[in-house]
């Protein structure tokens, strides 16, 4: 490509990049990409995936992956409208969507991954939510090795960010490139940081936004006239602005009060809605809120939200009422107030709220909300009743500069050592470890577990389990709330936690939980404990979608699913009286022919050479399923004189009665009986790779059912030999090793279907 970064900015955007973003580039280019980042709203800060994808383009050595991690799912949405825009292949990882995995499938092929925290923490910490244990060590070795993790809106999660500094410690040096950059609105100030220049703030664009002029009023009523002023002080800012008024609070509670006495049209945002309904709300009402959307006219509507809508999502407002918050928040809340400055001086208010010993005081803490409000109160101009607080960048800037404000306390993660890593290595514990810290903090309040209501539930709890696994709830349908408002409202009521029906104050953090919509609870704008009206049930509206489909032997497949607009879904190829069943993942595939074992290991060692250069992933794929030349294993597949990797039978009943009849020990395992036919010569690491090649026996080789093979696999010394690797390459090195002989098996036994 002859192109330089700024003319394929230019093609890609319509505009040219700012000065900083260049600088972006060049060291993105370089191989060098800032520790963190720290730019004002709407200074465009996803240019760092415009600067990596530029990067791939032109064939520069930049990392396979870029991970851009932001905890808000309303910005997972938008970042990953973007990435698409300008040509990105990309994977969104947030709940209420199905996630889709195929990327893995081609370890190096350039792809964006916009993810929450939480899914792409937890596999980085070999504990996916959603994947399976087996599958777990893959999605750690392809997070954490040949990726840029960009964790945006960094001061939303401070102790992700301090994690993921913590693992750039405790990695050794590898040939693989990881890097971390995290990115945030907040001021900093340190030598990593990447900031403005002098040519940004020149630039007459980013001027225009940076100037413009934000000027607050400071409100200070009673505590018992709190929800009544911010009502006026909403009221007297769309009087004035007859557009756009966003009233931000740091309570559900508050803010279900405030929109309830709030006039004409209005819509609330909080983060405890169900994913399904607040798409549905934003769909309606997010073209209004956006940024550009002023030139096309507005109608009057408050927006009513929690802190929510402090970070990243385009969002620009007319003008706007917050409670008070710390500085940080609040000046997010305010960089969505006139964000591409086109109305250079715009108002607000910012209402206080004294917390008594009563109050619900969970989300910041008295003693922050006390100490900023007297630093609010320092930095006013004006005199009297006309004292204001001019929120626009440059002016907060300004003010910061000239007088610190207090900041709120972090909440760290654990420290996580050499002994933690081993434990997490661990996908098959016998007591699993929480990550939670790891990922939030030892943030106890924030702790969430899923809520899903369900229609078909009846009185008697007998069939619930029944009922729901017939149809399993999905993250489209399920309302994140705090463990312990959800505990406080259940009390001993029944819910269904994965296979069991438990009372509800005994459910734990994280854990996803199935109630009767007739407990109520929910409206259409969320979470509402005291409602008692039946909740309306989403299963059908977002679950798994089946269709019978004419057809006979000689329809032409592809055609007809065209023809029923399903052009990605893939049919059963299994023909009934009825007619064929299409199903968007099918339970059971149909095995196929019988593949040859020769044919079937040469085809993975083919694949493994285009993923690593490595010589032991290479052997480890040549040699991974040697074990299954054992006689019996042969008479479990049915074959006759050619040993086969793959036999044909049709179903899961026949598969039973072939190994019953084999004589195979219960547990007997192939890879380690791959492992026991290994020369003594082979190094540790090709013995590992070979007995992982399933997603077992990451630290202690399984006994499998026979105890002279595991002694001959060297059973004895597998853990220690599995401490060494670890130690000598690193945990999620070692993890990459693995995974490319796994894919590469599981890339060729695809083809074989």
């Amino acid at each position: 490509m002859s192109l330089k970064f700024d003319e394929w900015y230019q093609g890609k955007h319509g505009y040219s990049p700012f000065p900083w973003q260049l600088s972006l580039a060049e060291r993105v280019l370089a191989g060098q990409p800032p520790e963190s980042i720290s730019t004002p709203t709407a200074s465009g800060k996803t240019a760092i995936i415009a600067a990596w994808h530029y990067a791939v383009e032109i064939g520069a050595k930049v990392p396979t992956r870029l991970i851009y991690i932001v905890d808000r799912r309303l910005i997972v949405d938008s970042v990953t409208e973007y990435a698409e825009k300008i040509g990105c292949t990309v994977i969104k990882m947030r709940g209420g969507v199905t996630i889709d995995d195929s990327w893995m499938l081609n370890p190096h092929e350039p792809v964006v991954i916009v993810s929450t925290v939480d899914q792409a923490g937890s596999r980085l910490l070999w504990r996916g939510y959603g994947v399976s244990p087996k599958s777990a060590p893959i999605h750690a070795a392809l997070i954490g090795n040949d990726a840029m993790i960009v964790l945006d809106e960094a001061h939303i999660s401070t102790p992700f960010a301090e994690t993921l500094k913590q693992i750039m410690n405790l990695r050794p040096p590898s040939i693989l490139p990881w890097h971390v950059v995290t990115m945030t609105a907040t001021p900093v100030t340190d030598d990593r940081t990447m900031t403005l220049s002098a040519k940004d703030y020149a630039h007459p664009v980013l001027k225009k936004r940076l100037a413009s002029k934000k000027i607050v009023k400071l409100v200070k009523p009673s505590d018992e006239q709190f929800l009544s002023t911010m009502v006026k002080e909403a009221n007297l800012l769309m009087a004035d602005v007859k557009g756009v008024v966003a009233v931000v609070c740091n309570t559900t509670k508050h803010a279900r009060a405030i929109f309830a006495k709030l006039p004409g049209e209005k819509i609330l945002l909080t983060g405890r809605v169900r994913p399904a309904d607040k798409d549905e709300i934003l769909n309606q009402y997010l073209p209004q809120m956006l940024s550009g959307s002023r030139g096309r006219g507005r109608q009057p509507l408050f927006v009513v939200a929690t802190q929510t809508i402090e970070v990243g999502a385009d969002l620009d407002f007319d003008a706007l009422v917050t409670q008070n918050a710390p500085i940080d928040a609040l000046q997010q809340r305010f960089g969505r107030l006139d964000r591409l400055g086109e109305l250079q001086a715009c108002q607000g208010a910012i209402v206080y709220l004294d917390l008594g010993k009563d109050q619900d005081c969970k989300v910041y803490g008295k003693k922050i909300l006390k100490s900023t409000w007297s630093w609010l109160k320092k930095i006013q101009h004006g005199k009297g009743k006309n004292k204001r607080v001019d929120f626009g960048v440059l002016a907060i800037k300004k003010a910061i500069e000239a007088s610190s404000p207090p900041m709120r306390e972090i909440s760290l993660p654990f420290p996580l050592s050499h002994t933690d890593l081993r434990c997490l290595r661990q996908t098959m514990p016998s007591v699993d470890m929480d990550i939670s810290p790891w990922l939030h903090g030892d943030d106890k309040d924030n702790i969430t577990v899923q809520v899903v209501w369900r229609e078909d539930l009846p009185c008697e709890t007998e069939q619930w389990v029944e009922i729901v696994q017939a149809a399993p709830p999905v993250m489209a349908e399920a309302m994140p709330c705090p463990i312990y408002e959800v505990v406080r409202w259940l009390g001993r009521r029944s819910v269904v936690v994965g296979d069991r029906v438990v009372r509800g104050d005994s459910i734990r953090g994280g854990c996803m939980i199935v109630i009767p919509t007739r407990y109520g609870g929910y409206d259409e704008w969320g979470w509402m404990p005291q409602k008692c009206d039946p909740v309306k049930d989403l299963g059908n509206q977002v679950g798994a979608k089946f269709r019978l489909v004419g057809a006979g032997e000689d329809s032409d497949i592809p055609e007809l699913l065209k023809e029923a607009n399903a052009p990605f879904v893939k049919p059963l190829i299994t023909f009934y009286p009825a007619g064929v069943i299409v199903t968007e993942t099918p339970r059971r595939k149909r095995s196929g022919d019988e593949v040859a074992l020769s044919d079937h290991l040469d085809n993975v060692f083919e694949v493994a050479k285009n993923f690593s250069a490595d010589e032991a992933v290479r052997q480890a794929a040549r040699l991974h399923d040697i074990g299954k030349q054992d006689p019996r294993f042969q008479t479990m597949l049915g074959a006759c004189s050619t040993p086969l990797a793959k036999s044909n039978h049709i179903s899961p009943w026949a598969a039973k009665v072939a190994r019953s009849m084999s004589g195979l020990p219960k547990g007997w395992r192939h890879e380690v009986a791959s492992v026991s036919m290994l020369s003594d010569e082979v190094s540790d690491l090709l013995k590992y790779l070979v007995g992982t090649h399933h997603g077992y026996n990451r630290s202690v080789l399984s006994i499998s059912g026979d105890f002279a093979l595991w002694h001959k696999a060297g059973g004895s010394d597998w853990g220690s030999m599995t401490c060494r690797l670890n130690e000598e390459y690193g945990a999620w090195q070692l993890a990459y090793l693995e995974a490319m002989v796994r894919l590469a098996d599981w890339v060729q036994s695809k083809s074989e279907e």
